[in-house]
């Protein structure tokens, strides 16, 4: 009896590393095109930190799937990461945006 330790046809388990290359590239260029398209000010140095969870989820799908499972939540997971990216300028500018109403109340 043999064991195949990863399930799936042989070219459905080359493919995450296609879609992990794709996420690489759409990680930076979703962050690229929020702080384009956002009103605010760049980001500067401090607040670039929160970047890193984002990136991190991207990363993850760097991690080979092992099942069909693992596969649907990487893809999930740089999903997610690409979407905060591109929405975080945006998200820290109507932060910004409240503080200040509030403390000018």
């Amino acid at each position: 009896m043999t064991t195949n330790s990863m399930p799936g046809p042989p070219c459905a388990r080359r493919q995450w590393a296609a879609v992990a290359a794709l996420f690489t590239v759409l990680g930076p260029a979703a962050a690229w095109l929020g702080l384009t398209l956002s009103y605010g000010p760049g980001v500067p140095g401090p607040y670039a930190l929160f970047y890193v969870v984002p990136f991190v989820l991207v990363a993850a799908t760097w991690i080979p799937p092992r099942t069909d499972a693992q596969r649907r939540r990487r893809l999930a997971a740089g999903s997610i990461g690409c979407l905060m990216a591109f929405l975080y300028p945006n998200a820290l500018l109507v932060a910004w945006l409240a503080l200040w109403a509030v403390a000018g109340s």
